[in-house]
């Protein structure tokens, strides 16, 4: 990603098309649109791709079977899991194969069961399947024996939607794409040739066509350009992540009773650990709020312990909160993704849960809407489908560590112990974008592990603070104002100063 930054005031440049936001929505868009012969910019106001919504939920792929009859949303989810799968390997990301089993822990939960197998086929899925309590033992021995039939689904997956993120923009970039990090939307005017003259905190931009993926701040992007009746209704859950020592315990994406007002998951995640939520909703003090209720979280681990008794939090290593949201342009929680009422050139694409899944579906369909408002979309035959290589060593085979070592002793040096993160892959990630703790811990996975970062935490700072060549009162966890050190400057070792926060949000 080096060179795709912008980091500085003045003219941003001018562009054919501008996507502010660098979610998974707005990443896989630009690395889309970066197939065509067209000039493009995408904007974010975080420091690292898919640090806003994108990276506080689940990470689960869904079937169809979730969305509402006659949704667009379930059409834009079917086969989501092929196209993820067959892209995992160009952008060298992790796709693991998981099947979902739906849960019916007495006879009166079999109609939902049966009432969510045909929703999916009538979207044209398939792979669903009724089964008794014999197969479901057979599949989860672990599983609530109360459980008394459940909907089988094959085919599906876990990702790792900030890794994902990171790697569509890598490889956007790579092909033409400029990306502008820290980078905050204050207005946009229609100017008299029919452009756009977008103005932010690092400078002014022009653009011909203009994406909206910006999330949770999708309304105000519109109101800045006219639609000022488009509201986002916000919901909160809350979801905690158990050791790696504890994966055994669940093999599938397990799901229990769902409604609008909640939901009962526990489920594997695509590096290894469990993953379980999101508990009854509640609604967000504002778009920041991501704070963790005790109160929360311990019904978050009571549903799960309904599912799989054997849980214990105990095993617990990190807990957040994410926000969903659903808008009042469109019912049944449906995907708003359509041309400005007011601004030509100007598409909303305004997304809820399963916004994940759908992604793919999402790009192919705003490029269509690109072509049909007048943009000229001739492919680029130099397109490059593969993404520079990122060595992970914890993945890699003894022969291939060994030679990892001999090409570049820092691959000899574990930094994350739980993760077995090496400083190599750190500092391979400072130069491709990661500028923060978090960043660095979202690409690598060093602070992920039982200990959060306990250990690795201190020697992460040192390694931002000098391969980025900056004083080590400016290294920060995720972005301005959230400085780690606090106080004087000058001692030798940034350990002894400030705090180190290693949660996850």
């Amino acid at each position: 990603m080096k060179g795709g930054f912008s980091s500085q005031g003045g003219y941003g440049g001018d562009y054919d098309v501008t996507v502010i936001g660098a979610g998974i929505i707005g990443s896989w868009i630009a690395r889309e649109v970066s197939k065509f012969k067209v000039s493009i910019a995408l904007l974010d106001k975080e420091p690292c791709p898919g640090f806003g919504v994108t990276k506080s939920g689940l990470s689960l792929m869904h079937a169809p079977d979730f969305c509402p009859p006659g949704t667009l949303k379930g059409r834009l989810c079917l086969n989501a899991p092929r196209r993820f799968k067959s892209l995992a390997h160009e952008l060298g990301v992790k796709f693991r194969e998981v099947d979902e089993l739906w849960l019916a822990l007495e006879s009166s939960q079999i109609p939902n069961l049966e009432a969510a197998k045909k929703r999916g086929e009538e979207f044209g899925a398939t792979g669903f399947q009724i089964i008794g309590p014999q197969k479901i033992r057979e599949l989860e021995p672990n599983v609530t024996r109360k459980a008394v039939a459940a909907l089988y689904v094959q085919g599906l997956g876990a990702v790792y939607p900030t890794e994902w993120s990171f790697a569509l923009v890598e490889n956007a970039v790579q092909n033409g794409a400029r990306l502008h990090l820290n980078t905050s939307l204050l207005d946009i005017q229609r100017q008299p040739d029919g452009r756009y003259l977008v103005k932010t905190s690092r400078g002014l931009f022009r653009t011909r066509y203009l994406i909206n993926a910006a999330g949770l701040f999708a309304d105000e992007v519109a109101t800045m350009v006219g639609d000022r009746t488009i509201q986002l209704i916000l919901t909160k859950g809350t979801m905690a992540i158990l050791d790696k020592s504890v994966s055994h315990l669940v093999r599938h994406m397990i799901y229990g009773t769902l409604s609008a007002k909640h939901s009962q998951v526990i489920a594997p995640t695509a590096h290894g650990n469990l993953i379980l939520g999101l508990g009854y909703f509640t609604q967000p003090e504002s778009k920041s709020d991501t704070r963790v209720d005790r109160g929360k979280l311990q019904e978050v681990i009571e549903m799960g312990k309904e599912l799989v008794p054997s849980l214990s939090e105990d095993d617990i290593i990190t807990s957040f909160a994410g926000i969903r949201s659903e808008n009042n342009k469109t019912k049944k929680g449906d995907f708003y993704i359509s041309h400005s009422e007011h601004a030509p050139g100007v598409i909303h694409a305004i997304i809820g849960s399963p916004g994940l899944t759908a992604a793919p579906a999402v790009a192919d369909m705003v490029i269509g809407m690109l072509v049909d408002a007048g943009c000229q979309m001739e492919e680029r035959p130099d397109f490059q489908r593969e993404r520079r290589s990122w060595k992970r060593f914890s993945s890699s085979s003894g022969e291939e560590q060994e030679a990892l070592i001999a090409s570049n002793s820092k691959f000899g040096h574990i930094t994350c112990r739980c993760e077995k993160v090496t400083e190599a892959e750190i500092v391979d990630a400072t130069h491709r974008g990661a500028q923060t703790l978090d960043a660095v811990k979202h690409l690598t996975r060093a602070g992920m592990g039982r200990c959060q970062g306990g250990f690795c935490g201190p020697r992460v700072f040192q390694l931002l603070h000098k391969e980025l060549n900056i004083p080590i009162n400016q290294v920060t966890k995720k972005g301005d104002p959230s400085f780690v050190v606090a106080g004087p400057v000058g001692v030798p070792s940034p350990s002894d100063q400030g705090v180190m926060n290693s949660e996850k949000g």
